[in-house]
């Protein structure tokens, strides 16, 4: 049995050691709770997904490429009554500015992809397509052949299609400017006579906007607006200062058109188109 001087020094001694593992047992717990900041493992997986959502495949689209007054351009597939509405990509209208209006009425194959929302201002809510390129199938929507005879029809060997564009250099006519300038509200000239074929250029040289449009059911009075039979209408939309629009004319006859922004003020010009 332990004397009385013995239990005492065994009570200093489990006293201490007591201390000791108090003493001890928070750097265990600052030291678990310090081991796991390390940033760097979730950061590292994020990126890659980032950069891969970016890089997906464009998609193609074929149809029927038209406009409205005051909204995007619309694209209805071919052989479909699905509707897409248009927005070019960042930058391609300040590279092409006439890329849809050289294209209105006719049948595209188009490049791009899904926006991430529908066009809030189309009364059908229509999926917004983002274009990269368009390319030109037909003149006309109206063709009674498949896509794939379009598509082969377009693809000209090297040879021949450098034959056929010299051709086409040598026989086509240079383009008519018609200006928009000062403050006078009026085409410049007004009445200009072109051979069937030929590209007739309107600029707006002045501080106003204006449009070139042959649509009767755009015009304040329809009878200022004249097509000859079998034409199609065609709309430049607003122009801004310093904006062009350019329209082929195939169709031999008399064409009409104004200026929806100041035809009351009678901006109106007129074409003479022949065989």
């Amino acid at each position: 049995m332990l004397t009385v001087h013995g239990r005492s020094r065994l009570r200093s001694v489990c006293g201490l050691m007591l201390c000791m593992l108090g003493l001890l047992a928070p750097v265990r717990i600052v030291a678990q709770s310090a081991a796991p900041t390390v940033p760097s493992e979730p950061n590292s997986a994020i990126g890659p997904k980032a950069q891969n959502a970016g890089s997906a495949a464009l998609t193609q689209l074929d149809g029927c490429l038209t406009t409205s007054d005051g909204l995007m351009p619309k694209l209805t597939l071919f052989h479909s009554r699905r509707i897409y509405r248009l927005e070019a990509k960042p930058m391609l209208l300040t590279e092409r500015p006439l890329l849809f209006a050289n294209n209105v009425n006719a049948l595209v194959h188009v490049t791009g992809y899904l926006g991430p929302s529908a066009d809030m201002y189309d009364p059908d809510h229509s999926p917004v397509f983002i274009v990269a390129t368009v390319d030109r199938l037909a003149p006309t929507c109206d063709v009674r052949v498949s896509l794939a005879q379009l598509k082969k029809q377009s693809e000209k060997p090297p040879v021949a299609a450098a034959a056929a564009s010299s051709s086409t250099a040598a026989q086509a006519k240079p383009a008519v400017v018609v200006d928009m300038t000062g403050s006078l509200l009026v085409f410049e000239p007004s009445v200009i006579e072109i051979k069937a074929g030929q590209t007739v250029v309107w600029k707006n040289s002045s501080r106003e906007v204006h449009t070139v449009t042959a649509d009767p059911s755009q015009a304040t009075n329809p009878q200022d607006v004249e097509l000859p039979e079998g034409a199609q209408r065609f709309d430049s939309g607003f122009l801004n200062p310093t904006h062009n629009y350019e329209h082929t004319f195939r169709t031999p006859g008399t064409y009409r058109y104004v200026c929806t922004l100041h035809e009351v003020q009678r901006m109106i010009g007129q074409i003479i188109v022949k065989p």
